[in-house]
């Protein structure tokens, strides 16, 4: 097969960030999870995904949570985005990563539903910047770094 034709193929890498808008559920969720394992007898063939409250409450979170697909960008985007985000006046750093990450999974990102992945609207994305904890916001700037700067393609070499 000629490079033309699997260029034609090619899709780029991504990395998906999911989050529970309810926090307080979230938490309940994973306190039930440790409260299930911690009830156990055999510790070591313990399953809190059996666990009727894990279950009840993980249906809650699923219903409560979004995921977002952030894709690669190419690299000429990539770098051009880190370009109109100069590094702030008076902090170490290559570029504003407080302006960057959220630029650039914007730029790529779409929702992951049960049967499609859809555009997000930038009104919605700026909304869920906004009210994303340091954690949540830190999160999302490492998945668009997984993204856009993992090595998980290089070094492939024929499997002959």
């Amino acid at each position: 097969m000629s490079l033309k034709t699997k260029l034609k193929q090619a899709k780029p890498d991504f990395e998906d960030f999911t989050i529970c808008l309810d926090r307080p559920l979230a938490r309940e969720y994973e306190k039930a999870k440790e409260a299930a394992l911690a009830s156990a007898k055999d510790r070591m063939a313990a399953n809190p995904a059996k666990d009727p409250e894990v279950v009840r409450l993980g249906k809650l979170v699923d219903e409560a949570s979004v995921t977002l697909r952030i894709y690669a960008l190419p690299w000429g985007e990539y770098n051009e985005l880190v370009n109109q985000h100069p590094a702030r006046d008076g902090v170490d750093e290559q570029f504003n990563s407080m302006t960057f990450f959220p630029a650039a999974a914007k730029a790529s990102a779409v929702e992951v539903t049960d049967k499609s992945e859809i555009p997000v609207h930038d009104e919605d994305f700026d909304a869920l910047v906004e009210q994303m904890s340091d954690g949540e916001f830190d999160r999302l700037a490492g998945a668009v770094v997984i993204a856009n700067r993992s090595n998980r393609s290089v070094g492939i070499a024929p499997l002959a």
